[in-house]
């Protein structure tokens, strides 16, 4: 069995290796899964890098939170799982390898009708958007929310998921080459972010109340989505730190327009969830997938054999890179 590796903190392009290990064996109540996808995030750049606040997997580790396979082998003690059922990777570190072991009660199904590219997307994004739209503030029917970094796979979710639970967005990028496709993926108001923000959001939505905005950027940014929200104040939700700064937020936003600032870590929300709540989550993103399947731009699909160029393409800029880089243990398709 195969499986990708960071011998020691450091360029990924540089520490990253194809090594040989034994084949899985799953124990009592575990399945061994054959990795079918698995997405290259940003995040897992940072980790083997060792960088601050992403250091907790010491070397030797193999990378990746998440991906999609099928199961290979099924271990005592297990039912409702065979062998060739297709299913989500449990989300933590270690995904990057041909097959994982997995606790049967973790699987999550996954749909048969989709793209394995697609599919290795969506356990963390997709849950993440879900998760931002239902547990931060509630919100009803005609409601309307904000976001920047709109482009991002979680940009995208959110728009489809609010338009399901009837929900408007203002959908926020750098570039006006995006805003059409943010209003093709169903955006309401799509805007490029600027000094006067808050003016043109009023333009489009008028008196009609905003209590939520959701920021991926940090920096600057945080203070003109906290400038958007309306008179009866409201709540930014960082979820991440794409500019590398400290979030910056005027102390009379909180004073006097009862702006609130929190940050949403999607592992630290699914902690407090208990099974039920687990299903029902499941039950309606399952729903969704089979309705509604979205389709995330791909910018490149690697086999393992060729992961540090995979890595590589990963860390180009947004501006460079349309799209999210996937590896597949065999595949010899790449994208530009």
């Amino acid at each position: 069995m195969r499986q990708i590796i960071y011998s020691r903190f450091g360029d990924p392009t540089e520490v990253l290796d194809v090594v040989e290990a034994a084949p899985a064996q799953p124990g009592p109540g575990e399945v061994a899964v054959a990795l079918e996808a698995a997405p290259i995030h940003l995040a897992d750049l940072k980790h083997i890098r060792g960088l601050p606040w992403f250091d907790g997997y010491p070397a030797p580790q193999v990378p990746g939170y998440e991906g999609v396979g099928r199961i290979a082998r099924v271990g005592p003690d297990v039912s409702g799982w065979s062998a060739g059922d297709r299913v989500f990777l449990p989300v933590r570190f270690g995904a990057w390898r041909e097959e994982s072991l997995a606790a049967a009660d973790e699987l999550w199904r996954a749909p048969e009708h989709m793209d394995a590219a697609q599919l290795a997307l969506l356990p963390i994004n997709l849950t993440t958007a879900w998760l931002m739209l239902t547990s931060v503030v509630t919100l009803a029917p005609g409601d309307w929310v904000m976001q920047n970094a709109a482009n991002s796979n979680v940009g995208y979710y959110l728009i489809r998921l609010a338009r399901r639970l009837g929900v408007k967005t203002v959908n926020v990028v750098r570039t006006p080459e995006r805003v059409a496709e943010l209003k093709a993926a169903g955006g309401d108001v799509n805007l490029v972010d600027g000094p006067d923000l808050a003016d043109r959001v009023r333009e489009h939505i008028g008196n009609q109340s905003l209590r939520l905005a959701f920021d991926a950027v940090a920096g600057d940014a945080t203070e003109r989505l906290a400038a958007c929200l309306g008179p009866a104040g409201g709540t930014v939700a960082v979820y991440g730190v794409l500019s590398g700064q400290a979030c910056a937020v005027a102390p009379e936003r909180l004073l006097f327009d009862d702006v609130s600032v929190v940050g949403f870590y999607t592992a630290r929300t699914l902690a407090g969830f208990d099974a039920e709540q687990h299903r029902e989550m499941r039950l309606a993103l399952e729903q969704y997938l089979e309705e509604d399947p979205p389709e995330s731009a791909i910018a490149g699909v690697y086999p393992f054999a060729r992961v540090r160029e995979a890595v590589a393409h990963a860390a180009r800029t947004q501006g460079d890179r349309v799209g999210k880089i996937i590896l597949t243990p065999d595949s010899t398709e790449v994208g530009q």
